[in-house]
């Protein structure tokens, strides 16, 4: 029985979902609506307490409010859902799963997926997609499980959207500037941050002024401190004679990749660049750049004029770092003999060897990554880092582990991360080798599908035909598959039995009748 009283008909087909004209959305809604008010629980609860209130809710948002409500009030009155869980301005509880300062915002600019602490694995700081961790939360809260499927995708779906919207939102009010102020971006007195550049405060800056064709581009914060910024090459020009604008690696406020995208999104739509460097491309990548669609154009070989004497400033470069005096060009294909990838102050003292990150001079050196800063460290002298064969670079040995699948080490955060296996890979082949192994371990196997499936409820039994010994086996399908099998024919169903062949004669399963006499 449904426990809502209409005025009429009408009232009915306008609420519930008989619609003349094919509005599918609202019929969804609409149908998603009843099956709120047809929960058995919630059909119950109101006859014990004698409160229809929910029963006569009569719209898609106030049923999504109510319902979110209610989810959140349960997870409060349950002692074992010891952890807050801050999305969006609510506060959720769960049992495993709780949220940092970040709130849930993940900081490598991912604004489909929820940040979040799994406290079952020693509080560590792992990603979701938004859909599939909201339904986590949901499911883990005594009103959550009671919910029907249709309401539970429902709620996941919009929240999800929500999400989006929210992570797009919380982006930085930043303000563009494009002018010649390389003094205000290699200044700390005006950036936000560390910027992890070895070029910060060393007053080398009026190279870009004096020898070389460029513009400092930058956001400002709302409190004006640079928070991105980089070096824009106003004349690059190709082997083919066409000139670019180029804008060199990008450095931010602690390294954070979203500022570096935001600062290319910036002046692509301000029309300042006609290529730019690869978001998160390192200084020994000189070729690493990409047009404004993203386009590589690492077959390019660039050059810039560039007027350099032995003695007159010089700031560290990374695309441009060979230099043919005589010519007065620099290019990024190894063309020039002199090399502008140093940190020396000038060309007079590049013979120098310097170790920036013990502080003194050397014989040789070799570029390490400490916590994605570069340095300059005695090659005699490596103790505290570790060669990382997939990126070909050294790192400190404190921003690297070990794979948990192939065992080599790998910087942490380039890894990649499995929401399957909860853990981080050194690469794509791993993570696919570690969550096969994972599935077969702790999923359930469809021999019909030659696929594994997370819960055992998505899959069932069934009988296939061996026509050579002429018997049936028993074989694993899952359920999706027989909703479309049974459909076109593929699958016959015998009380709770499903067989894939039948006798074409008695169109029973072989034996079947034998079988049923037989019991």
């Amino acid at each position: 029985m449904l426990y809502y009283k209409f005025k009429n008909y009408e009232e009915f087909k306008e609420l519930f979902g008989i619609v003349k004209h094919g509005n599918g959305n609202k019929s969804r809604k609409n149908k998603i609506l009843l099956a709120f008010i047809k929960n058995k629980e919630l059909l119950h609860n109101a006859v014990v307490s004698g409160n229809y209130t929910l029963l006569h809710i009569s719209d898609i948002t106030t049923m999504k409010n109510t319902v979110i409500e209610k989810i959140i009030r349960s997870g409060g009155e349950d002692e074992t859902l010891s952890y807050c869980v801050n999305l969006i301005g609510k506060t959720y509880y769960s049992s495993t799963y709780g949220t940092d300062g970040n709130k849930g915002l993940c900081e490598d600019g991912d604004m489909k997926a929820v940040r979040y602490i799994n406290y079952e694995k020693g509080e560590k700081i792992f990603k979701m997609k938004a859909g599939k961790f909201y339904r986590a939360i949901i499911l883990e809260t005594a009103y959550g499980k009671t919910l029907p499927e249709t309401i539970l995708n429902f709620l996941c779906e919009e929240f999800a959207s929500e999400w989006q919207t929210y992570s797009m939102g919380k982006l930085p009010k930043n303000k563009l500037f494009v002018n010649k102020d390389f003094k205000r971006i290699y200044s700390s007195d005006c950036c936000e941050g560390d910027f992890c550049s070895c070029m910060v405060d060393n007053e080398q800056h009026s190279f870009y002024e004096n020898a070389v064709n460029a513009s400092a581009a930058y956001l400002e914060n709302e409190e004006g401190k640079v928070i991105a910024r980089c070096v824009i090459f106003n004349e690059a020009k190709d082997q083919d004679g066409k000139f670019w604008r180029l804008a060199e690696r990008q450095y931010s406020s602690e390294g954070n990749e979203i500022l570096k995208r935001a600062l290319i999104d910036t002046l692509i739509k301000g029309k300042y660049i006609d290529g730019y460097k690869k978001v998160g491309a390192s200084c020994n990548e000189p070729n690493a750049f990409v047009d404004i669609e993203g386009n590589s154009l690492s077959n390019k070989r660039f050059t810039i004029d560039c007027d350099l004497g032995w003695d007159e400033t010089l700031s560290y470069q990374d695309s441009f770092k060979w230099y043919d005096i005589d010519k007065r060009i620099a290019d990024n294909y190894e063309n020039g003999n002199l090399d502008l990838g140093t940190t020396e102050d000038c060309l007079d003292n590049s013979e120098r060897e310097y170790d920036d990150y013990h502080g003194y001079y050397c014989e040789e050196t070799s570029l390490v990554y400490v916590n994605g800063r570069e340095y300059f460290c005695n090659t005699n002298d490596l103790s505290d880092f570790v060669w990382v064969e997939s990126e070909y670079e050294y790192h400190h040995i404190e921003d690297v582990e070990t794979c948990p699948e192939c065992g080599k080490y790998f910087v942490v955060s380039r890894g990649k991360y499995s929401e399957i296996t909860e853990e981080y890979y050194c690469s794509d082949d791993c993570q696919d080798n570690a969550e096969s192994k994972y599935k077969r371990e702790n999923w359930y196997y469809s021999d019909y599908d030659e696929d594994y499936y997370e819960s055992e409820d998505e899959i069932t039994d069934y009988y296939q035909w061996d026509s050579i010994i002429g018997e049936y086996e028993k074989k694993t399908i899952s359920k999706k598959t027989v909703d479309k099998l049974l459909e076109n024919g593929g699958l016959y169903r015998f009380g709770d039995e499903l067989f894939d062949t039948v006798d074409c004669f008695s169109n029973l399963p072989f034996g079947y009748q034998l079988i049923k006499m037989a019991v």
